[in-house]
C-alpha cells in the first residue's frame, strides 16, 4: 500500500475552497407540472429573482474590497480594516446564528498563535478548531449547526493553515492581516479558502484586469443555470416513476449540480473582490459529469479541498502513519471538517476505499499490458506506455468502462444528499443506511469485487 491515489505532490489544482451553504436557497414547486410555462413561473423565475436579490450584500461587499485593494492612497491597517469590517457585516447578515460564535474563536486563535512553538505543532493545531466542531455539533441546534456548517468550516482551514504556516516563525503575525484574512468578505461566507499569502497580496501588489469582470458576470450566469437545473429541471424531466435507479441518478445530479452553483458563485465573488483570474478555478463539472476515474473526480470535485487537505494533512500524516495510513485520515479529518455527519462520514470513506481499489487496480493493468488506462491520464507529450488511445481501441474502451463505472458509484453515493426535509438537521445513521439498501448496497458489492480482482490479479 505504498501508493497514493490522490494526495501526490503534483500541482495539479490550486489553493481555493469552496464551501456549501444553500439552504436559503431551496425552492419547492408542484411535482406534477407538465408545461415549461409553469415550470418557468413557478420555479425558474422566483428562483433566480431571489437568489439574485439574495446575493446582493456580498456582490457589494466584495467590490467594495476590490476598490479598497486598487487605491494605494489607502493605509495598509486601513485597508484590512475594511475588509474584515464588511465581512463581519455580512456573517451578521447571512449566519447571524454563529456571529458570536466566529469572532470568539478567531480572536482566542490569535491568542493560540502567541503561545510557545511547542504547543502549536502537528496536530496540536488542529485542537482549536476541534473543539469548535465539537461545542457547534453537541451545544447549537441542528437546524442552526447545518445552516452555518460551511462558514465554521472556512474560518477552521483559514486559521489552522495560518497556524501552521506561522508555527516556525518568531514574529508574531499581524493582528490587521490575520483580522482581514479570517473576515475577508470575499471569502468569508462561501468561501472559497485561499493562503493567507494570496490575501495579504491583494493589497497593491496583484494586479486585476477590467475585463475580467465579464469572467465574473460569465461565472454568475452559469451558476443560475446550475441551480435551475438542481432545483427545477431535474425534478420536471426525471420523475418518481422512473425507478430505484433513475431516481438515484436525479438526486445525484441534483447535488451535484448545487455544488457546481456554490462553486461558480464563489468564482464570481473571488473575480469581484480583486482576486486574480488564476485562483478562481474552484472545480470542473466536465470532468466530473464525464470522467476518466474517481480519482479524477475526487481532484476536480472539490480543488482547494483537495489541495488543502493535501498540504496540511496527507503530507504531514506521511511522516508519521505511511501513505494507506494517511489517506485514512485525510478522509477523516474531510468528514470532521464537515461536523459529526454520519451520512458525509460514509460517503466519504467508502470513497475513500472505492478511489485507492480503483486507483491499485488500473495501475497494476497499465503496468502489466504497457498501457495507458491508469487513474491518471498521463500528459500527452510525456507519456511512456506503448498501447494509447491513439494507437490502441481498447485502451479507449478500457477507460470508457472505469469512467461508467465511476458514474454508477457518484450515483449511488450522491443519493444521500436528497432534497427531503430532513436535510435541515442533518441525516442519520438509519436515512442513509435506508437509502443504499433500497439499492441493495450495489456499489460496495462492486467495489468489493473489484478489490478481489484486484487481489487475484497481483
Amino acid at each position: 500500500m505504498d501508493s497514493i491515489p490522490m494526495y501526490d505532490d503534483d500541482n495539479e489544482c490550486g489553493d481555493q475552497c469552496f464551501t456549501e451553504n444553500t439552504d436559503d436557497l431551496d425552492y419547492e414547486y408542484p411535482p406534477e407540472q407538465e408545461t415549461l410555462v409553469e415550470l418557468y413561473n413557478y420555479c425558474i423565475s422566483p428562483t433566480l429573482y431571489d437568489t439574485f436579490w439574495y446575493l446582493v450584500p456580498l456582490i457589494v461587499a466584495s467590490s467594495i474590497c476590490n476598490i479598497a485593494a486598487r487605491i494605494s492612497h489607502i493605509p495598509h491597517k486601513v485597508f484590512h480594516c475594511i475588509t474584515a469590517s464588511t465581512g463581519i457585516y455580512l456573517v451578521w447578515h447571512y449566519a447571524y446564528e454563529c456571529f458570536y460564535l466566529l469572532i470568539l474563536f478567531i480572536l482566542l486563535f490569535y491568542l493560540y498563535l502567541h503561545l510557545p512553538k511547542d504547543l502549536r505543532r502537528g496536530t496540536k493545531v488542529f485542537i482549536p478548531s476541534l473543539v469548535l466542531i465539537l461545542f457547534c455539533e453537541f451545544f447549537m441546534k441542528p437546524k442552526e449547526w447545518n445552516k452555518v456548517r460551511g462558514v465554521i468550516m472556512i474560518a477552521v482551514m483559514k486559521a489552522s493553515s495560518v497556524a501552521v504556516d506561522k508555527s516556525e516563525l518568531d514574529t508574531p503575525t499581524n493582528f490587521y492581516e490575520y483580522a482581514g484574512y479570517m473576515f475577508c468578505s470575499v471569502t468569508v461566507l462561501f468561501g472559497p479558502w485561499t493562503t493567507f499569502e494570496n490575501y495579504v497580496n491583494l493589497y497593491n501588489k496583484t494586479k486585476w484586469k477590467f475585463w475580467w469582470i465579464f469572467v465574473a458576470v460569465g461565472y454568475m450566469l452559469v451558476a443560475f443555470v446550475c441551480l435551475c437545473v438542481s432545483n427545477c429541471w431535474t425534478n420536471w424531466i426525471l420523475s418518481d416513476s422512473g425507478g430505484r435507479w433513475m431516481v438515484a441518478f436525479r438526486d445525484a445530479l441534483g447535488f451535484r449540480t448545487s455544488h457546481y452553483f456554490i462553486c461558480f458563485i464563489a468564482s464570481s465573488i473571488m473575480l469581484t473582490g480583486g482576486f486574480p483570474l488564476s485562483q478562481t478555478v474552484i472545480t470542473k463539472p466536465l470532468e466530473i459529469e464525464v470522467p476518466r476515474s474517481l480519482v479524477q473526480v475526487v481532484i476536480s470535485w472539490n480543488i482547494p479541498m483537495h489541495n488543502w487537505l493535501k498540504t496540511y494533512v496527507f503530507r504531514p500524516g506521511c511522516k508519521q502513519l505511511g501513505r494507506f495510513g494517511a489517506i485514512i485520515m485525510t478522509y477523516v479529518a474531510s468528514s470532521l471538517l464537515h461536523g459529526l455527519n454520519f451520512q458525509l462520514a460514509a460517503v466519504l470513506l467508502s470513497l475513500g476505499f472505492y478511489t485507492y481499489i480503483e486507483y491499485q487496480l488500473r495501475k497494476l493493468l497499465a503496468n502489466v499490458f504497457d498501457a495507458c488506462i491508469a487513474s491518471k491520464q498521463c500528459s500527452l507529450h510525456k507519456c511512456e506506455h506503448s498501447r494509447t488511445s491513439m494507437n490502441c481501441y481498447w485502451v479507449t474502451l478500457v477507460n470508457a468502462t472505469f469512467g461508467c463505472l465511476t458514474m454508477f458509484h457518484l450515483s449511488y453515493l450522491g443519493l444521500m444528499f436528497d432534497t427531503s426535509d430532513t436535510q435541515e438537521t442533518g441525516y442519520s445513521y438509519s436515512h442513509t443506511i435506508e437509502k443504499w439498501s433500497q439499492l441493495g448496497f450495489a456499489s460496495h458489492w462492486v467495489a468489493f469485487a473489484t478489490y478481489c480482482a484486484y487481489y487475484l490479479i497481483r
